[in-house]
């Protein structure tokens, strides 16, 4: 995934699409879902996060899940923030996406 750009304070969907090694789309149906948004990959706590039940899985079965980050969520210090996408299916299987970059940019206020 490339780095998104987003401004402090905007409300915006992210779409993931979740591939394998060939290039298919993975079965998200049955997957739990995170979304976990920290400044530094050494930070034990997120800045921010999307739990399951905030994700948007009309299109799971092809891999492709959507959620709302909200203006509270992007109202963070202007800075490169570093995202992860965790993907649990029952028993202890856990995969995690690849990080990705998520900078917040300084909206500029009146």
């Amino acid at each position: 995934m490339e780095k998104m750009v987003i401004k402090q304070g905007e409300a915006k969907t992210v779409i993931f699409t979740v591939k394998d090694g060939l290039g298919t789309g993975v079965d998200l149906s049955g997957a739990a879902l995170l979304l976990g948004v920290k400044k530094d990959k050494s930070e034990a706590e997120y800045t921010f996060s999307k739990a399951d039940p905030e994700f948007d899985k009309s299109q799971a079965a092809n891999g492709i899940v959507s959620v709302n980050l909200s203006a509270a969520d992007t109202d963070q210090p202007e800075a490169t923030y570093i995202g992860e996408l965790k993907c649990a299916w029952a028993g202890p299987v856990i995969k995690k996406s690849e990080d990705f970059f998520l900078q917040i940019k300084r909206a500029v206020t009146a």
